[in-house]
């Protein structure tokens, strides 16, 4: 099914669109959503996104229920850069920061950045990583990237699954417009892949102002 998908899309952006993308892509698109799809049932939802991208096709094919195994972070495929944000908040609501690191198919960082927002709850600054993430996407110019959190509501939200509330709009909105010409792939991770965020996150609600960084800071 999602192989069919996956063609059918890429027939419309070559028909109407005059755009197509690579085979290899278009792999790793059917990849991404039938892991999507996997973790929707009952049998794979206490699997990993990672579990199940290290084995796809073994999970796929089985019909019985796989141990759960604790996630870590993976280097994205020859091609792909991986991007994982993160929000803080001490109090939701009160001081928070984001966080958030771009690596390349090596796992090297390529940005990082941690950054203070003043008071807000710990979902407007999951979004507002989100956000400064594709800034730095969009600089970076990459042309195919995979975008992890570990807020199953804010992934939703921005794989487009479920609208966010109203008060988050705004800044949803913005999110799209700067992801207008990305190729995007959205992942819900647990924490433990998302730590590097996590920790920047962290560190930004002492910071007196966005810092960029093209290392990994101690």
């Amino acid at each position: 099914m999602a192989t069919l998908w996956v063609l059918w899309s890429e027939r419309n952006n070559r028909l109407f669109e005059g755009r197509s993308n690579s085979p290899y892509y278009l792999y790793i698109k059917v990849v991404v959503l039938s892991i999507s799809w996997a973790r929707a049932m009952p049998m794979f939802k206490f699997i990993s996104a990672f579990d199940l991208w290290a084995g796809w096709k073994v999970v796929c094919n089985s019909h019985v229920s796989v141990p759960r195994i604790s996630q870590q972070w993976v280097k994205p495929p020859v091609g792909f850069s991986k991007l994982n944000f993160d929000g803080s908040s001490l109090g939701n609501p009160g001081p928070a920061g984001i966080g958030g690191v771009l690596r390349n198919s090596e796992g090297e960082v390529v940005k990082a950045f941690s950054g203070p927002l003043g008071v807000a709850d710990s979902t407007e600054a999951e979004l507002r990583a989100a956000y400064q993430g594709f800034l730095v996407l969009g600089r970076e110019r990459l042309a195919h990237s995979l975008v992890e959190g570990d807020s199953v509501n804010v992934i939703r939200w921005l794989k487009g699954s479920v609208s966010p509330p109203w008060r988050f709009l705004r800044i949803f909105d913005e999110i799209k417009d700067l992801s207008v010409g990305c190729s995007v792939d959205f992942l819900h991770v647990r924490r433990s892949a998302n730590d590097i965020a996590d920790r920047l996150a962290k560190e930004g609600v002492v910071n007196q102002s966005l810092e960029l960084f093209d290392y990994l800071p101690p």
